[in-house]
């Protein structure tokens, strides 16, 4: 069986939380430890023992019979499942603020930012952490040229759906979509849409409710 195959992949919340993970199991490698036991690697992580062990089981993690997990096995079991040991080639279409930001950051494992794209030709020929920005007028030949996988979106929504069909007839097989604008791909083209407001309902939904469970005592 591949490991493309649905069931291969596991749930969707078992890989959100593998990058968790793997920080934790960085930290214990720094730290020079080798082994680590599932009952202090679910005290660090603060989930139950049970969650942390169907997690990992959709990576195969080394392990020692009652000793716990290799910890430099477990790092590239994750990164192998994650494809994240050879960084696909991507690029950022729209520089404003946030596409700034997301470049200054630069901790992003998986991806290879070759360049940046904006339609302001101020900013042509500027670097935002260490990538280039270039004009749009040069997006299909970039694309097509290296073999671009990953486009990261964070141009304003009512130009989305347009990049995104040129990127998909370029070849581009993910889009990971910053922009307000839910799109439209074809079969065989995959869209992480990373809601920022859904984050922010949950938290002050969290404040909400601790203030008046206090309230309510008091």
């Amino acid at each position: 069986m591949s490991d493309t195959s649905p069931k291969r992949l596991g749930k969707i919340p078992s890989i959100r939380r593998l990058p968790r993970y793997l920080k934790c199991l960085e930290e214990y490698d720094r730290q020079g430890r080798e082994i680590i036991s599932s009952t202090e690697f679910s005290k660090d992580l603060k989930w139950l023992p049970i969650v942390v062990k169907k997690d990992l089981q959709i990576v195969s993690p080394p392990t020692k019979k009652r000793t716990g997990y290799d910890v430099k096995g477990t790092i590239k079991a994750i990164e192998r499942f994650l494809a994240w040991e050879n960084p696909m080639p991507t690029i950022l279409i729209g520089v404003g603020h946030f596409g700034m930001a997301l470049l200054r950051y630069g901790k992003f494992k998986g991806v290879d930012f070759l360049a940046s794209f904006d339609s302001d030709p101020a900013k042509e020929g500027l670097s935002v952490g260490g990538v280039s920005v270039l004009p749009m007028s040069g997006l299909e030949g970039f694309v097509r040229t290296h073999a671009v996988e990953i486009a990261v979106l964070t141009t304003p929504g009512d130009c989305a759906q347009a990049i995104t069909d040129d990127l998909v007839r370029w070849g581009v097989k993910a889009i990971w979509n910053f922009t307000s604008k839910r799109l439209s791909v074809p079969d065989g083209v995959f869209v992480q849409r990373e809601d920022l407001s859904a984050g922010l309902a949950e938290l002050t939904a969290k404040i909400k409710h601790i203030q008046g469970v206090e309230e309510t005592s008091l």
